[in-house]
């Protein structure tokens, strides 16, 4: 079996698979690397840096691929499910997930109204831009008008001798009649 036509490298859903696998694989080591240094990352942000990441390898790692915009789409849908899986699967985890949110949507510090003017501001408007832009008509640019070719001239002069095309013979075809096509 020859490989190279077994294997279309980019399109193949086990790649995507073995590249979303070792990104998280990456991200936990990462995350447990930070937490022998004495640095912990919250739920939230867990959650929010795993969608980032999934969302970035489909869109610039894969980018070359040329995914279409609805299986993009559910891609990102799989990854959003799969995040919130990963934070609902630790009791932990989900409650200093819930934390941070009721703490952004209360605004208890001054960070956190920053942070909820920032996404309560940029998401809908980022949103409302990226409907627009997928809702509003593209209008291609108009064809060009069809130029007809008028007819050959009748005769024609070539190096001072004058051939006129409407009785003219091809010199390749003089035989033509000589010796009937092949059956």
């Amino acid at each position: 079996m020859d490989f190279q036509h077994f294997w279309i490298w980019g399109l193949m859903p086990v790649q995507f698979l073995g590249l979303f696998v070792t990104a998280f694989g990456a991200f936990l080591c990462g995350q447990r690397a930070l937490g022998r240094v004495g640095y912990r990352v919250s739920g939230l942000w867990q959650a929010v840096l795993i969608w980032l990441a999934g969302f970035g390898i489909l869109k610039f790692v894969s980018a070359g691929y040329l995914l279409p915009r609805s299986i993009m789409f559910h891609y990102v849908g799989v990854i959003t499910v799969a995040t919130f899986f990963y934070v609902a699967s630790d009791d932990r985890l989900w409650a200093e997930c819930k934390r941070s949110l009721s703490a952004l949507f209360s605004g208890e510090t001054k960070a956190y109204w920053v942070l909820r003017v920032l996404v309560f501001v940029t998401v809908p408007t980022w949103l409302g831009l990226a409907i627009h832009e997928a809702l509003t008509p593209k209008f291609e640019n108009p064809i060009e008008f069809r130029a007809y070719h008028s007819a050959p001239p009748r005769s024609i002069e070539v190096h001072g001798v004058r051939i006129d095309l409407q009785a003219a013979k091809n010199p390749f075809r003089v035989d033509e009649g000589l010796h009937p096509p092949a059956r």
